[in-house]
C-alpha cells in the first residue's frame, strides 16, 4: 500500500520523534524488516535488522547524550522519501561540536527501509561509535584512485 504524502512525513516525524526520546521498541517499528543505512559521504553503509538494533542501543548510549541542541532546519517530503536537513549541536569534553547532517529517511510499504545520510566523517564517527568500524563498503561508492 503507497502511503500518501501526509503519511509519508508523519512516518518521518515519528521516527525522528522517537529516535530523540530514544524509545527503541517504538523506533524499531517504524522500520522495515531489512533496513539499509548509507553514507555516501564516506562510501560506506550497513545493514539487516540486528546491525541497525545494534546501531540505536549504541547510538542512544553514544551520541544521544551528547546532543545539546538540535535543529531542523528543512524538511522535504515526496511518495518515496523524507529528508531532513539538521544543525547538531554535541559537546564532548566540555568542547561543543555543530555538525549540519542530512538524512533521507527511504519509505517502503508502509514503514521505513533505512537511511542515507550526509554528513562529515567525524559526524559519522560519532553517531556509529564501534560501529564505524564495521561498516561495509557501498556497492554504489565511487571507486577509489
Amino acid at each position: 500500500m503507497a502511503l500518501s504524502l501526509e503519511q509519508v512525513a508523519e512516518l518521518g516525524a515519528r521516527h525522528a520523534q522517537l529516535e530523540a526520546e530514544q524509545r527503541l521498541d517504538e523506533l524499531m517499528e517504524t522500520l522495515g524488516p531489512n533496513p539499509l543505512y548509507e553514507y555516501p559521504t564516506i562510501g560506506k553503509q550497513f545493514s539487516g535488522w540486528d546491525n541497525t538494533l545494534k546501531f540505536y542501543k549504541n547510538f542512544f548510549v553514544t551520541f544521544s547524550p551528547h546532543v545539546v541542541d538540535t535543529v531542523l532546519l528543512n524538511q522535504w517530503v515526496n511518495n518515496n522519501s523524507v529528508t531532513q536537513e539538521y544543525d547538531v549541536t554535541l559537546e564532548f569534553a566540555g568542547q561543543r561540536e555543530t555538525h549540519r547532517l542530512l538524512g533521507v529517511l527511504l519509505v517502503e510499504g508502509d514503514r521505513l527501509g533505512g537511511e542515507r545520510v550526509y554528513a562529515s566523517e567525524l559526524a559519522i564517527q560519532r553517531m556509529l561509535g564501534e560501529l564505524f568500524y564495521e561498516l561495509e563498503d557501498s556497492p554504489t561508492a565511487p571507486a577509489k584512485s
